[in-house]
């Protein structure tokens, strides 16, 4: 009899000591966070006495109040009752308040674990064979000098930033993107803050993407890099101030860096955090300019499209009959018979480069984007809640294009398509990279609804002339 009373004492004080691991675990998990160029929105706390973050008291009177509850149902209950209630109090609390850390956790597993592991390592095989090919006429995209200058390239930055050394991070980020990156140390200033970032030992760098397209500023590689550092803010008191929901200055970094070529070395031109940069192991290799075969078939329709299309001077109306009684797709096949620019598969060309301009304009670099759409639509599309705050899209995966309305006989004609899209968006605060709607763990299907006019070159006749799309949905 004593025998089993003791086993069962072990057994439940095994259950109840598993349930607060696993609280103290889901409390102290390092997940992936942003190292240089993160905001104010990513700590908390500081700006007065007290050692280090405000709502310190409130975060320890609640720890009180729920270690209290638990020992009271130790001391007043029993049995299997017992476990259960402790069971569902941690796991209410570890939802409540670690849901959304949870979510980035499981995130991270996912992109760091062994599956993933073998996925980035097969990636990184081929493009190793790739960056061969193209390192023969250009040394700079060959294995060894890629992973050393982005070793080098985190390296200097980190220390760029931990000094708040605008002049040193010029030479290292692109303008575009350094321009969102001083709006946070503005930021950091106003506030009396200093954000420090220190590597610990050597960042593992993995070779993960390369497009090199002949033209120095359109050539990119990508790298995966996973690195420890010392993370905190120092207030103007002299307090240390943690990472959001973090014990210790210590955290883990996931990030992919896409590098740029500018005279001869390679600059940062955008960083995005674990999963969301997950697309780029599925991202076109491209060792030459002639290798993404994607990219040529697009172009061969387009030039075969513009040589069909009516002669210059020429208006679609004096050649088509407008008067159609189908839907606005067969509209616009019953009128490519006349102009070859309205075909389906151009405006399908059309949108897919747009969508990638949209992403690669996120962190500055606008560029391509004012290639495809006029500057009203690529404002919206970028800063559809005003200036304060930026639309990031990650990923993006065109799921859907479908034409709701042709009107060919407008000057210039216009078509109205609705496109669905798959990958990560979400509203970010460009002051403090604090997000203020939508999900940087989660992935989302939306659509959007551009209006396209006929007004832009040969070589990307159609261009987004007006934006209009749902409100970003947390």
């Amino acid at each position: 009899m004593i025998r089993r009373l003791a086993k069962r004492w072990r057994s439940r004080r095994f259950a109840f000591a598993l349930l607060l691991v696993i609280a103290i675990v889901l409390v102290l998990a390092p997940v992936a966070l942003a190292s240089a160029g993160g905001g104010t929105g990513g700590f908390s706390g500081g700006g007065g006495g007290g050692g280090g973050g405000g709502g310190g008291g409130g975060k320890a009177f609640a720890l009180y109040f729920i270690v209290r509850i638990i020992l009271d149902i130790v001391l007043f209950t029993h049995g299997i009752t017992r476990v259960i209630l402790i069971g569902l109090i941690v796991g209410a609390i570890a939802f409540y308040f670690y849901g959304a850390r949870l979510r980035r956790w499981w995130a991270s597993r996912q992109e760091s674990g062994h599956g993933a592991r073998r996925q980035t390592a097969k990636r990184e095989r081929k493009v190793e064979l790739a960056a061969a090919e193209a390192a023969d006429e250009d040394p700079m995209f060959a294995p060894d000098n890629v992973r050393a200058a982005a070793q080098r390239l985190f390296t200097q930055v980190q220390a760029a930033w931990d000094k708040d050394d605008r002049i040193a991070l010029r030479g290292l980020v692109a303008p575009e993107l350094l321009n969102e990156w001083e709006r946070r140390l503005d930021d950091f200033d106003r506030r009396g803050w200093h954000n420090h970032v220190q590597p610990i030992g050597e960042p593992k760098v993995e070779y993960v993407g390369l497009s090199r397209r002949g033209r120095e500023v359109e050539d990119r590689v990508v790298v995966r890099i996973e690195a420890k550092l010392h993370d905190y803010v120092e207030d103007r008191y002299g307090n240390r101030v943690k990472r959001a929901g973090h014990m210790s200055e210590t955290v883990r970094v996931r990030e992919f860096w896409t590098l740029g070529k500018r005279a001869g070395h390679w600059l940062l031109i955008s960083v995005e955090q674990g999963a969301e940069g997950v697309h780029a192991l599925k991202d076109t290799v491209a060792p030459t300019p002639w290798s993404d075969e994607n990219a040529l078939r697009d172009e061969a329709l387009v030039e075969g499209a513009v040589a069909e299309a009516v002669p210059a001077g020429t208006s679609v109306a004096e050649v088509a009959d407008l008067d159609y009684r189908g839907d606005a797709r067969a509209a616009a096949l019953d009128l490519s018979l006349a102009d070859g620019r309205f075909a389906p598969d151009v405006l399908e060309v059309a949108a897919r480069r747009a969508v990638a301009a949209w992403a690669d304009a996120v962190d500055g670099n606008d560029r391509g984007l004012l290639a495809v759409a006029r500057t009203d639509a690529a404002y919206a599309l970028l800063h559809p809640a005003g200036p304060q705050t930026r639309l990031v899209v990650r990923g993006l995966e065109v799921r859907q294009i479908r034409i709701l309305a042709l009107d060919a006989g407008a000057t210039p004609p216009t078509m109205t398509i609705e496109i669905e899209l798959a990958g990560r968006r979400y509203l970010e605060d460009r002051n403090t990279a604090a997000v203020v709607s939508g999900s940087k763990t989660r992935a989302t299907t939306f659509t959007e609804q551009w209006t396209l006019a006929l007004e832009g070159p040969d070589e990307q006749p159609w261009q987004i002339a007006q934006v209009g799309a749902p409100a970003v949905k947390a």
